[in-house]
């Protein structure tokens, strides 16, 4: 990711804890991006939304007015222009495998577990970003093609391939 590339990008993050989002917004600083928006739950970030442009949207789950499922429902079902094709991170405390799959099914990008460290945030941001992927739009789901991969295969399935075309 070149920084100044990054300087064009808008980013809404959604979490109702002022630590998180100083936090994340540290680490999309020091990524290089400049227009960060925050918001302190999920009604403000629908009014942001409805005002303003963003390229990405990170949001937290539990939120006192509106959780992120619904800010992620919001903006999926939104079919005035290409933003509801806008990448969603959910960054939450919810680890069981019930939350990722709702998470899923509602149409998110990428899903980051709390505690989280700069690395593993800059690692989701950087998948949204260089390997968009597919995006699906039907009557019962619009977000993400699940079955894209973001990460190459293994080298050692590389390099058998390598050396399979060589001795063939």
């Amino acid at each position: 990711m070149h920084p100044n590339r990054l300087q064009n990008f808008n980013i809404l993050v959604i979490d109702d804890e002022f630590l998180i989002q100083n936090l994340v917004r540290c680490v999309l600083q020091n990524l290089g991006f400049t227009n960060i928006t925050l918001a302190n739950n999920g009604r403000k970030a629908q009014d942001l939304i409805l005002n303003q442009r963003f390229d990405i949207i990170i949001t937290d789950w539990r939120m006192d007015d509106l959780d992120g499922i619904d800010v992620i429902n919001f903006v999926r079902k939104s079919r005035n222009s290409d933003y509801y094709k806008t990448p969603i991170i959910m960054l939450t405390g919810n680890t069981e495998d019930y939350y990722v799959k709702t998470a899923i099914d509602a149409g998110i990008n990428a899903y980051l577990i709390k505690p989280f460290t700069a690395a593993e945030l800059v690692k989701r941001i950087r998948a949204v970003i260089e390997f968009p992927g597919d995006f699906i739009i039907s009557k019962t789901f619009t977000g993400p093609d699940r079955r894209h991969y973001i990460e190459p295969p293994p080298e050692g399935l590389d390099r058998r391939r390598k050396n399979r075309r060589k001795t063939a």
